[in-house]
């Protein structure tokens, strides 16, 4: 996606100058077409959080308008939404508040829900490590959902979930699904954002929702290259 500096006056909230300024002093991220500057989304964001450049809802908006599938997490996480201070002395406690908060259709059976939650982390608990932990269903297609919303939930006080490395989550992302294709799809989108330092580093110091999803779109957009990377390499003649 292309972004014209008129663009970038709306989803900033700035005076064309301010541009300006951004690409002389800051590297702003841009190209000349026509005598016309042009900017990237994806780079434009990475700018952005790299230079602490305050985000708004009209620039994670633009991301909407990605190739299909670019996205999948990020959407995802648009529409189940970031918490904080969530509240909870146990597990139990913990997901029961979190379901609360979840966007759920209102005839589904948040008690039911909690059950299935609680089964799924009876059998196996789903911390990662290092304080995060991915609450999710076994089976998915249970519930009658029409998209995917993954909610990202900062606990007020760390609790234990079993984790391998012992170590207490303060850190949830709440999956629920409409498939089992699309369930394995975020959760292993999720996995892949996980192993990057830069989006470690912004969940652990609990950043605004915004420079969440910018982060997780340009760690999507990643993964994206590497795989036309290696599709390139995988059909690339023989010498």
């Amino acid at each position: 996606m292309q972004i014209s500096v008129r663009d970038i006056i709306r989803i900033f909230q700035v005076e064309e100058k301010t541009i300006y300024g951004w690409i002389a002093k800051k590297k702003m991220p841009c190209m000349k077409v026509n005598e016309q500057y042009r900017f990237n989304y994806v780079e434009l964001l990475e700018w952005a959080l790299k230079n602490r450049i305050s985000l708004t809802g009209d620039i994670l908006a633009l991301g909407e308008h990605q190739p299909n599938g670019l996205c999948i997490l990020s959407d995802a996480l648009k529409v189940g939404g970031v918490y904080y201070d969530v509240q909870g002395r146990n597990r139990e406690e913990v997901l029961k508040n979190v379901i609360e908060l979840l966007p759920l259709p209102l005839e589904m059976d948040k008690k039911s829900l909690l059950e299935m939650f609680l089964a799924r982390e009876a059998m196996e608990s789903t911390a990662v490590g290092n304080g995060i932990a991915l609450p999710h269903l076994r089976r998915p297609t249970v519930l009658n959902v029409e998209e995917p919303l993954v909610s990202l939930c900062f606990l007020k006080n760390a609790v234990d979930f079993n984790a391998s490395d012992r170590k207490p989550v303060s850190i949830l992302f709440a999956l629920v699904s409409p498939s089992t294709k699309m369930h394995l799809l975020i959760l292993s989108r999720l996995s892949f954002c996980l192993q990057d330092p830069g989006f470690q580093k912004y969940l652990h110091r609990k950043a605004p929702k915004e420079q969440i999803v910018a982060e997780t779109i340009v760690v999507e957009s990643r993964l994206a290259l590497q795989r036309k990377a290696s599709g390139k390499t995988k059909n690339k003649p023989g010498p």
